[in-house]
């Protein structure tokens, strides 16, 4: 008998849509909306943090190390991205056949990963780049990875 891990990843994929009947196109756009919604509205508390003169930014050596962290963060997300939208590895396919969730809400995961970094960021640097960067990313999973209905 031979073993082919192809035929169990797109067995995979037709359980998914058994998996979760629940998480339909409709589903998916509020939950689209609702990620861009909290990811505002924390980087907003951020903002008024920091304009009322709650906390002051954080010494050098801390911040260092939040940008090597931060770097490391992007470009996971970044290889992620691209794997899932051009590359299909292996290791994608089998992200979606386990998870059972569709390759566009991982990828605005991903995104959301990189503007939730840029909150925690600025919140310790008063620094807004990385969290502007995280929500430019963030709209452009939403525009490279749309909701479809074959998901």
């Amino acid at each position: 008998m031979v073993h082919n891990p192809t035929n169990e990843l797109e067995s995979g994929a037709e359980r998914r849509t058994q998996r979760y009947p629940w998480l339909t196109a409709h589903v998916q756009s509020r939950l689209r909306g609702i990620l861009l919604g909290i990811a505002l509205f924390v980087g907003l508390v951020v903002w008024v943090w920091h304009s009322v003169g709650a906390s002051s930014p954080q010494a050098g050596a801390f911040v260092r190390k939040l940008r090597v962290v931060g770097i490391m963060t992007w470009l996971y997300a970044l290889v992620q991205l691209v794997d899932i939208r051009f590359w299909r590895s292996a290791i994608a396919r089998r992200r979606r056949a386990s998870m059972g969730i569709p390759d566009s809400l991982i990828a605005w995961l991903f995104g959301q990963m990189l503007a939730w970094f840029g909150i925690i960021y600025y919140a310790f640097t008063e620094d807004i780049r990385w969290y502007v960067g995280g929500l430019v990313v963030v709209l452009l999973t939403f525009a490279a990875f749309p909701v479809r209905r074959d998901d």
